[in-house]
């Protein structure tokens, strides 16, 4: 069976900005719609840290997107990369994690610094991937720590506890000095996956920017239309996801829930035809997992996938147009979303064109 593989671009992909952003002495903030290369950015500066035998670390939210850069870079430990709260725990042990995430007062800000700093923890260079998925207690401690905190962030795709993160005015406040760099080129997703997700995020005007779009059309269209499905009840919604694994047996398909509960459903279904990974934040080797992962939107935060599945597209609590956009931001090639009897309300101003509808309701 195929495995999931992550691939990362050669030097000379790298646009002028991305070398930019890569080379500059200072410390950075990098915005940019998913696909734009934001990881890929951090990876490099890491690179350039260690090359001068300097201490630097990339701090993650997302585990799976930490193993995945660790096996990327060999488990290099002058490149370490780390989950945030993995490494706290590690440092300190379950109480201070928890200290970590949920401080609301300076003393405890001041406390767990000198904590820190008494186990001789400081870096020359701390990268923050995802960065509008840390609170703001979180940078207030980081910044103690190194003299060069560099931060990449879109508040776009920002889907976790909103009482534990931050956005991007917030953390510019903090650090107004950072030098700053918007990637405008996805490499990513195909135009028409990339245009029709950016209908879950109308009002958002960087992933609405005509020129990044543009640009998207003219270097990467011509790939199948977003299918969003319409079938009866949740047998027939399985029966139409083993049907588009039939058809690419080889791509890396990312099945995507709001739920760790309908992870565990998906497996049960699909398992007994197909080997699936079914991935819930626990600790694995990426390059073990099959083509074939079965996780949530929030896990899949920083990966990509050749196919993106996203059942349970429906009015109501599962259906949250943030995860919406970033699910379909996940893939590469193609986007399925299956519906039951009805075509969601959150539709209702997609342009029909930007999509196929295959309707299996009979």
């Amino acid at each position: 069976m195929p495995k999931f593989q992550f691939w990362l671009p050669m030097e000379g992909d790298l646009t002028r900005i991305q070398r930019r952003a890569i080379d500059s002495p200072e410390p950075i903030f990098l915005s940019g719609v998913p696909g734009t290369g934001k990881t890929v950015v951090s990876i490099k500066r890491l690179h350039n840290t260690s090359s001068k035998d300097k201490k630097g670390i990339i701090f993650t939210y997302g585990k799976l997107l930490r193993k995945t850069i660790e096996e990327k870079l060999d488990n290099n430990p002058k490149m370490p990369v780390d989950n945030i709260h993995n490494w706290m725990w590690n440092i300190q042990g379950d109480i201070q994690k928890r200290l970590f995430d949920v401080m609301t007062i300076d003393e405890n800000i001041d406390s767990t610094v000198q904590f820190l700093k008494s186990k001789g923890i400081s870096y020359d260079e701390i990268l923050v991937d995802e960065g509008q998925d840390l609170s703001i207690n979180t940078y207030k401690i980081l910044r103690e720590l190194t003299p060069n905190l560099s931060i990449s962030a879109d508040d776009a795709q920002q889907i976790n506890n909103r009482e534990e993160a931050t956005n991007e005015e917030e953390i510019l406040d903090i650090f107004p000095h950072l030098e700053r760099f918007e990637l405008d080129e996805v490499f990513r997703s195909a135009y028409e996956i990339y245009y029709f997700a950016i209908g879950f995020e109308p009002n958002n005007a960087r992933a609405n920017d005509e020129r990044l779009i543009e640009r998207l059309k003219r270097k990467n269209s011509g790939a199948d239309k977003p299918f969003v499905w319409l079938e009866n009840d949740l047998d027939s919604v399985y029966d139409s996801i083993k049907d588009i694994i039939d058809e690419n047996p080889t791509d890396n398909i990312g099945i995507l829930f709001e739920k760790v509960l309908h992870t565990d459903e998906a497996e049960r279904r699909l398992s007994e035809d197909y080997d699936v990974s079914k991935y819930n934040n626990q600790e694995v080797i990426p390059s073990q997992l099959n083509n074939i992962i079965i996780t949530t939107f929030k896990s899949a935060k920083g990966i990509e996938f050749d196919i993106v599945i996203i059942p349970y597209f429906s009015d109501g609590a599962m259906n949250i147009p943030e995860e919406d956009y970033v699910g379909a931001t996940r893939a590469k090639n193609q986007v399925h979303f299956l519906a039951i009897k009805n075509i969601p309300k959150i539709m209702a101003h997609f342009d029909s064109n930007t999509y196929e509808l295959i309707d299996n309701r009979g």
